[in-house]
């Protein structure tokens, strides 16, 4: 889930007075000091860990870019390897071309530690052709299933090469699903955009084509809309009030340009600061190390969300003892690299998988928001 190397300035000031702000205070002081996460065990090896302690009628087991520990990231062959697993959701990342195709890649650009150039030479330089400079022809010549971005983390084996894997569009994940006849499983899609960062078309423009595809495809229902960037989730709201939204948050990502101008007051708490989204989300997914930073203060953080109707989806998770951790600090789904360790520590502790809706469970109203249909500033 981490943010695409587009080149973004932190807030100049830190974000005081909320709980972001005391979370991310202890996060940095804990990583200074602890050590390292325990590796990823190989595939099939389950590693110790007691089932969580309370155990929530459903857990969202959302398979990160399909299944990137185990196959090549935001592709049909790993979209396919998560459905067969047996995932709640698939998570994935779009992008748009030059000519307007929504294509499914994690980054603005090709890149050239995960593709191969179309007669299979390594891509020079830093990184390779943007997305709104190339055709969809173009973009989908590139070999996206030879190269292992990053061995140290994942391994071959459990994690597979694919050569002549290609970058998917978003309609071709969903013609996926539906010729495995998986008519349940939900897509979680991040519109991949960093304000200012002139890499991506116009934001309404990028919106609007996602949307239009999630419809063309009858998708609607079974979609939800997440971003860094929250302009992207009131536009969405707006072009299409069924949509389900999802507020992302990282360590870099609390200033006014990523949060939809928001600026939280002095002791302000997160729900709320949240809720004064001009339109209502549906999941709120943080970097699940602000989560473990403060666990007390984060059980409490959970629950508030959870009476406004609000559920909690941590990124991005692969060690089986920390999702144990955050199953029992109450999170509602996880998004991990390796679904087949989550479903595997769901099974263990007869934790039922799939996506359940809060909002008719509030034991309050919808934090408050505007019309969806106000003017952006």
């Amino acid at each position: 889930m981490k943010r695409y190397g587009l080149h973004v300035t932190p807030p100049a000031r830190p974000f005081i007075g909320t709980l972001v702000g005391a979370l991310l205070v202890v996060l940095l002081v804990r990583e200074a000091v602890e050590s390292p996460p325990a590796e990823t065990p190989p595939q099939g090896e389950l590693p110790t860990a007691e089932p969580p302690a309370a155990l929530p009628r459903q857990l969202d087991v959302q398979g990160h870019r399909g299944a990137r520990g185990l196959e090549p990231e935001n592709t049909l062959v790993g979209f396919d390897a998560a459905l067969r697993l047996g995932v709640s959701t698939l998570e994935l990342d779009v992008g748009t071309t030059r000519d307007g195709a929504v294509v499914v890649t994690h980054d603005p650009f090709i890149r050239t530690d995960l593709c191969l150039a179309p007669g299979g030479e390594v891509i020079e330089g830093a990184r390779g052709p943007l997305l709104i400079d190339s055709t969809l022809e173009q973009v989908q010549s590139f070999d996206c299933g030879t190269l292992n971005p990053d061995p140290g983390r994942f391994p071959t084996p459990p994690r597979e090469r694919r050569p002549g894997e290609r970058i998917p569009t978003l309609g071709e994940v969903f013609d996926l699903a539906r010729q495995r006849s998986h008519d349940s499983v939900r897509f979680n899609v991040e519109i991949k955009a960093a304000p200012g960062s002139g890499q991506t078309r116009p934001l309404e423009d990028f919106v609007a084509r996602v949307i239009d595809v999630v419809r063309k495809y009858d998708a609607v229902e079974r979609t939800t809309i997440q971003s860094f960037d929250w302009r992207a989730l009131e536009l969405a709201k707006r072009r299409e009030p069924r949509i389900e939204l999802a507020a992302l948050l990282a360590d870099d990502t609390t200033g006014p340009e990523w949060n939809a101008g928001l600026v939280a007051a002095p002791g302000e708490p997160l729900a709320e600061w949240v809720g004064r989204l001009r339109v209502p989300i549906d999941d709120f997914s943080p970097d699940y190390r602000l989560l473990l930073a403060d666990p007390e203060a984060a059980e409490r953080t959970i629950a508030s969300f959870h009476r406004a109707g609000v559920r909690v989806i941590p990124w991005t998770v692969n060690d089986t003892k920390v999702m144990a951790r955050l199953i029992d600090l109450g999170v509602d789904g996880i998004i991990t690299d390796r679904p087949d360790l989550l479903l595997a520590l769901c099974q263990a502790g007869a934790i039922a998988v799939g996506h359940r809706s809060l909002r008719a469970e509030a034991s309050e109203p919808d934090l408050p928001v505007e019309a969806a249909g106000r003017d952006l500033e």
